[in-house]
């Protein structure tokens, strides 16, 4: 029986605010702690693009009573470190600091999060980094090859199909910025998720500074459904696109899931992912890379997002052989759905998995920030059990079931991006 760790060692305490909010706590003996302020407001709310980044990247270089040039300085002295991420729904911003500094940093973030002052000067140096970034990223077959790809499933106006490019980032103001984060970061909708050495007084501290403003009550809440992918011809479904001065081609396979996380068939399914490209001997690696040479990796994944999981095979080749690999990954969806898995073979997928979630869950801000992501994405500790389920009953025959109705190459949509 293969093991992972027991729910209930994966599960925060949990804590009430004055306001009725919960509030996350990850405990432990380690004198760091972490503190993660998460907020709805990801780049599907935004109605003027790069405007959820920017808000929440630029709300904690300057408040009104630190300017940038002194809270840089004031992070710089203590070791805090501040790392902010938006995706499609979600946006966060993590503290890590030693808890001695505790005292000084809480009045500092109080003041960041209740009066970011937006300045101009840092508002333009965002800006310049991300034109430089999206010109970059024209010209990076692996990323066209990845908004083709979402383009095609969702269709550009849906937020997973919507990018930003060059022109976007001259059309970015400071009165937009503050604007979506005056709608969107509501201190009174935001959740805290706080790991590490947590104890009464921070709990106590954190309560005081962002626990009595009233939840909103409506709190913005987006759930994507699979129905919302869009239905191709098969025309419309092998995309090819030069990159000019591109010396390879990203080759990308895949699909929207008719499944919800939740089920017994997603849990599987992960297990047929895994065995498919999801680690170094995977039956595409032996095949593209180790027999065929055409690619030094290729990985198959699912990309779960709330409501929606995507499933899809990568790999950059050269322009040349980019036919011939495409072929060659509908080869091992098709043995999949044609011959059962060998039982050595399951077995070795399945304690390398077991191994994976170890190694994910190993430390408490691992936990902390595994955690953080299934808040994002409406999950429950439900997917462990059901991990540990399948894990331990799948069988060959249910998953060359699963690959039958799940894996048809013609069922995929494939993009081709770089030397073509």
């Amino acid at each position: 029986m293969i093991e992972i760790p027991a729910i209930s060692t994966l599960l925060p305490e949990e804590h009430r605010l004055s306001n009725g909010r919960k509030l996350y706590a990850f405990p432990s003996s380690t004198e760091l702690v972490k503190l993660d302020l998460l907020f709805e407001a990801g780049t599907a709310y935004q109605t003027l693009k790069l405007s959820a980044g920017a808000a929440n990247r630029l709300y904690v270089t300057a408040s009104e009573a630190m300017d940038a040039a002194q809270l840089s300085e004031f992070l710089d002295y203590r070791g805090i470190i501040v790392d902010s991420n938006a995706d499609a729904l979600r946006c966060s911003t993590s503290f890590y600091t030693l808890h001695r500094h505790l005292d000084d940093l809480l009045p500092v973030v109080d003041d960041l999060v209740h009066r970011p002052s937006f300045p101009q000067g840092e508002l333009d140096v965002f800006k310049n980094k991300r034109r430089q970034e999206l010109m970059a990223l024209r010209q990076k077959s692996h990323e066209v090859a990845r908004r083709l790809f979402y383009e095609s499933l969702f269709g550009r106006e849906h937020p997973l199909g919507r990018y930003a490019d060059v022109a976007d980032v001259d059309l970015l103001t400071r009165e937009s910025v503050k604007a979506f984060y005056d709608r969107y970061h509501r201190v009174g909708d935001m959740t805290i998720v706080v790991s590490g050495k947590v104890d009464d007084r921070l709990l106590a501290a954190l309560d005081e500074r962002f626990g009595h403003e009233c939840p909103s009550e409506e709190v913005p809440h987006m759930v994507f459904s699979p129905s919302q992918s869009l239905s191709h011809s098969a025309a419309e479904s092998h995309i090819v696109q030069p990159v000019s001065g591109a010396v390879q081609t990203t080759v990308r396979v895949g699909r929207v899931l008719p499944l919800a996380w939740e089920s017994a068939d997603y849990a599987r399914f992960m297990i047929l992912t895994t065995l498919l490209g999801g680690y170094f001997g995977s039956r595409l690696m032996q095949n593209l890379r180790e027999d065929k040479g055409y690619t030094y990796g290729i990985y198959a994944r699912t990309q779960l997002y709330r409501g929606v999981i995507v499933f899809y095979i990568t790999a950059d080749v050269a322009g040349s052989v980019a036919k011939e690999a495409e072929q060659e990954i509908f080869h091992e969806l098709r043995r999949l759905a044609e011959e059962p898995v060998g039982e050595e073979e399951l077995n070795l997928v399945k304690v390398v998995m077991a191994g994976d979630f170890i190694r994910s869950v190993d430390g408490i801000f691992e936990r902390s920030a595994r955690f953080c992501d299934m808040l994002g994405t409406d999950i429950t500790e439900q997917f462990t059990e059901n991990l540990r389920t399948a894990l331990n009953e799948t069988t060959a025959e249910q998953l060359r079931e699963l690959a039958q109705r799940l894996l048809n190459p013609d069922d995929m949509t494939v993009c081709l991006a770089g030397a073509v």
